[in-house]
């Protein structure tokens, strides 16, 4: 038997217990039996478990994302600053230069729709990354900021009990006329040498209403003239912050005045942040500046 097979020899084998080495079915039923055996179990797919990334390098990728420089303009000059902190946040900004010589810019942040209700970080740079990506799309196709606006929050409802506040501006690169649209309690500043003055009042947040049609308000910028949005935790923002950042640059001579860059009307606002911090905690925010040259 030494040439045999497994089956082979357990066929002889089950002939000889049985004693019926003459019946011709027998050999053929242990074959069938023997194969049933010796049938090897296909051997179970492993599927890999890849270990989370770290909050801090998810941070790091999603302040990565955030724009590193502004377009060089002829006709206008940008600049903005989210408080990010190495940490996972549902703040955000962002410009783009579109079809038809215009520019949109905007300001963000993720906020729980309900009152007095916290949001995980993570849900936050989820649902700030979803808004981040739905305006840029629908930018190309709106006639104005409130166009624009209707049209993301149609593509954000949902009932997850997280929203979106946004400040947004289309601005058209010849002649500075401009549309200003905000959702959710963010600010929308007009800065002239004469005065500052608040662009739009607060509306829903994005998410919270799919058929909620947004304002939008013309501005004609001047030169020298800029346009501020501010999104931030409206609870821990500066007291009367409109007031204090109209009041900063209302002392400021008309030189200073026309000197003064996008970045540096944003530095007036972060001052304003950084007094009101609570044990060294800043209140988070999303400033964009769109100056006239």
């Amino acid at each position: 038997m030494a040439g045999t097979s497994a089956i082979e020899d357990y066929t002889v084998l089950q002939t000889r217990e049985t004693g019926r080495g003459t019946d011709p079915l027998r050999p053929l039923l242990g074959r069938v039996r023997a194969g049933k055996l010796h049938r090897v179990a296909a051997p179970t797919a492993q599927i890999e478990c890849l270990p989370p990334i770290p909050s801090e390098a998810a941070a790091t990728r999603q302040y990565a994302q955030l724009p590193a420089f502004a377009p060089l303009l002829e006709e206008l000059e940008i600049a903005g600053w989210s408080s990010h902190r190495r940490m996972l946040s549902g703040n955000f900004h962002d410009w783009l230069l579109l079809d038809g010589r215009k520019l949109l810019v905007m300001a963000g942040q993720a906020v729980a729709t309900q009152a007095n209700a916290a949001i995980e970080p993570i849900e936050a740079a989820l649902v700030a990354q979803g808004a981040w990506a739905t305006i840029r799309s629908h930018a190309q196709y709106a006639c104005d900021a409130g166009t624009l606006l209707s049209l993301a929050a149609r593509s954000l409802w949902s009932n997850a009990g997280a929203g979106v506040q946004a400040a947004v501006a289309l601005v058209d690169l010849d002649g500075g006329h401009a549309s200003v649209a905000v959702a959710g309690d963010c600010l929308a500043i007009r800065i002239r040498a004469a005065g500052s003055e608040q662009i739009a009042a607060r509306q829903p947040l994005l998410g919270a209403n799919s058929d909620f049609t947004y304002l939008s308000h013309a501005v004609q910028l001047s030169l020298r003239e800029r346009i501020l949005l501010v999104a931030d935790e409206r609870l821990r923002r500066p007291t009367k912050l409109a007031s204090r950042v109209a009041a900063t640059f209302s002392r400021l001579d008309v030189e200073s005045h026309r000197r003064m860059m996008a970045a540096d009307a944003i530095a007036v606002v972060r001052d304003e942040y950084e007094q009101a911090a609570d044990d060294g905690d800043r209140p988070s925010a999303s400033i964009v500046a769109v100056r006239r040259r």
